[in-house]
C-alpha cells in the first residue's frame, strides 16, 4: 500500500533521462513533457494515463520556470504512474 502523505507531496512528474554520454539525469516536479516525433505529437501531464512508446524527434520537458529540450534524439521511453522514463539511443 502507498504512503498517501508521500503521493501529496509529489506535486508532478518525476522524469528520468538515461543515455550513455551523460549517464542517468533526474527532474522532479515536472509539470509537462511534449514529444515531437516523426509520426506523431504529444503532451503527458500528471496523471496521464501508461504509454510506452518511441520518439525520433524532440522532446521538451517542462519545470515551473525551466524548459529542458533535447533536439534530434531516438529513443524509447514509458510513463507510469507519474513516472516518464526515456532512454536515449546513442547516434
Amino acid at each position: 500500500m502507498k504512503n498517501s502523505a508521500i503521493d501529496e507531496k509529489q506535486s508532478g512528474i518525476q522524469v528520468s533521462l538515461l543515455n550513455l554520454k551523460n549517464g542517468l539525469t533526474e527532474y522532479q516536479d515536472v509539470t509537462h513533457i511534449k514529444i515531437t516525433s516523426k509520426t506523431y505529437n504529444i503532451i503527458i501531464m500528471k496523471d496521464y494515463l501508461p504509454l510506452i512508446g518511441e520518439v525520433e524527434g524532440n522532446v521538451e520537458i517542462s519545470k515551473e520556470g525551466e524548459i529542458i529540450k533535447l533536439d534530434n534524439i531516438t529513443g524509447y521511453y514509458i510513463h507510469k504512474h507519474n513516472k516518464f522514463d526515456l532512454f536515449i539511443k546513442d547516434k
